[in-house]
């Protein structure tokens, strides 16, 4: 399994759900594969060297930071399959509002030809917003070595690319699929040291990590993006 991600709640549809085939084997299929975003490890370590973050600790722990709340706005959703004699490419151009703090509803669903998938990919594209449904929104608090807090809150807001691709997907009959892109949260905290935390600009009491405040930080969450997801399917 391969993971190219963030690129991983509740979904509230902005207007009617329209799927559209770019490409499709003439072939109807029944399998169905509907796709969902898995969150999990929601408290992440923060030690003093990198070695020592992004590790799996109790809430609210000494050294650690736990998220709180947070939301992902999701522009569009590609999909794409390919066996040894079908590739089919699905584009769903349609605005989520995906919470990834309640339980993940459908982000969409679509009917596959049997066969073997060797190659399966989902990209979520994220485009920068000139208002507050921004890509993504980040909260949660940072506790420090001797147990005091401080709020933290993450806003980014930029054209994104998140993708996420599996292998040896087994399409049989009438069975239902369920695509999961697992966002393990514990790794958006990859090298994030306590010296960040704790040297980092307050605005009113709270961390905020944006494009504008604490870049340094925020460059890499960034670079996180591009590896805390990944994808697997359950039937």
């Amino acid at each position: 399994m391969k993971n190219y991600l963030f690129s991983y709640g509740s979904v509230i549809l902005v207007a009617g759900l329209i799927l559209t085939s770019c490409t499709k084997d003439n072939s109807t299929g029944d399998g169905k594969l509907s796709y969902k975003v898995k969150p999990s490890n929601f408290t992440a370590s923060i030690g003093p060297t990198a070695s020592g973050s992004g590790l799996i600790i109790a809430i609210n722990s000494n050294s650690s930071l736990t998220w709180t709340s947070g939301n992902v706005n999701v522009s569009e959703i590609d999909f794409e399959a390919e066996s040894k004699s079908t590739k089919i490419e699905y584009e769903l151009k349609q605005a989520f509002n995906v919470d990834l703090f309640n339980l993940s509803p459908v982000l969409g669903s679509i009917t596959l030809p049997d066969a073997t998938y060797e190659e399966v990919e989902l990209k979520l594209v994220l485009k920068k917003s000139a208002t507050s449904n921004i890509p993504l929104t980040l909260k949660g608090t940072y506790t420090d070595g001797n147990g005091n807090k401080v709020p933290v809150e993450f806003y980014f807001n930029e054209d994104f690319e998140a993708e996420v691709e599996a292998e040896n997907l087994v399409v049989s009959g009438t069975n239902d699929y369920i695509g999961l892109i697992n966002m393990q949260m514990n790794k958006f905290l990859t090298n994030v040291v306590s010296a960040d935390l704790s040297g980092a600009t307050k605005t009113n009491g709270v961390i905020i990590i944006s494009g504008t405040s604490n870049m340094e930080l925020y460059a890499k969450l960034k670079t996180n993006l591009n590896v805390f997801a990944d994808c697997d399917f359950e039937d």
